[in-house]
């Protein structure tokens, strides 16, 4: 799998990527552990470590555009904030791109390895 969810500090839920998506299986093992947190029904924000992922092909960023669409259809938004950590030019990108075809669920803080901050409102 090419990430990890660490649950210890709940509502805190760190995810830490280690490579790039190898297959399909990676997006639904990614997104089926974001769903069991909805499914769970308590409130939680996201802390995503992206220092350790690798080359994600662009066509996974519509996927994702899609996976937010899909939860935004929930009736309610247990996903309260998000910090994404360690974002390289090419991570940037993606995240942009993602953000451009679909607005985040929750508030989305930022971290590029140039020192910027950006923040992103659903």
């Amino acid at each position: 799998m090419f990430c990890t969810y660490n649950y210890s500090e709940f509502p805190l839920v760190k995810v830490t990527f280690d490579g790039g998506i190898k297959c399909e299986e990676d997006f639904i093992l990614f997104t089926e552990q974001w769903i069991n947190l909805y499914n769970d029904e308590k409130e939680f924000l996201f802390e995503f470590d992206m220092a350790g992922i690798g080359l994600i092909n662009p066509y996974y960023s519509y996927k994702m555009a899609s996976f937010i669409s899909e939860l935004k259809k929930r009736p309610v938004q247990y996903l309260t904030h998000s910090k994404i950590m360690n974002v390289n030019s090419f991570t940037k990108y993606l995240l942009l791109l993602v953000f451009k075809i679909q607005k985040p669920v929750a508030p989305v803080e930022i971290h590029y390895t140039d020192g910027t901050i950006s923040h992103l409102l659903p």
